[in-house]
């Protein structure tokens, strides 16, 4: 975590932070022990984190990734706004090889392919396959954070799969 002091005034019962960096090796051999479901919502140089993460797989109780990545990243969006995407991907190839590192891993994987991601409380969401259209431009982090609560409670959810999500209109 980043910033642990976003977390202040919140009530963290139950909730362990771990303070590391994802380009360290060892601390994210850290972060992943015990755990069984890792969120990764990563900037920087993601490819290294990424390799981090999987090396650890073996070495931890991790059986679930859900790797949150931008859309675009696999050419999957058509029109101009997909010339747009494409554009923008081949300027970030990392971003594009280290969600493919994660989708190879030998952990259960999720892509979670975000377009715009906004400020919003709005939690309902759109989740589309790889190679269908969004019906919608952005997505609120609170329909990020509800599609992870999601996740967890159905296991089934988004098992090895690419998936754009978008405020539901």
């Amino acid at each position: 975590m980043r910033n642990p002091q976003k977390f202040s005034d919140m009530d963290m019962t139950g909730v362990n932070i771990i303070q590391g960096d994802a380009l360290n090796e060892e601390d994210v051999l850290r972060a992943m022990e015990g755990q069984d479901i890792l969120f990764c919502s990563l900037e920087g140089d993601v490819l290294t984190m990424a390799k981090n993460i999987v090396a650890a797989l073996d070495k931890t109780t991790v059986k679930r990734i859900i790797w949150i990545t931008g859309m675009g990243i696999h050419h999957e969006i058509t029109g101009v706004r997909g010339m747009m995407l494409n554009r923008y991907a081949k300027q970030r190839p990392e971003y594009i090889e280290a969600a493919d590192v994660i989708a190879a891993s030998n952990a259960v994987t999720t892509l979670l392919r975000c377009p715009g991601i906004q400020n919003g409380d709005n939690e309902k969401y759109e989740l589309t396959k790889e190679g269908i259209q969004p019906s919608n431009r952005n997505v609120d982090r609170a329909a990020i954070a509800q599609c992870m609560a999601d996740m967890i409670a159905d296991e089934s959810m988004g098992v090895n799969d690419s998936l754009a999500i978008t405020n539901a209109k």
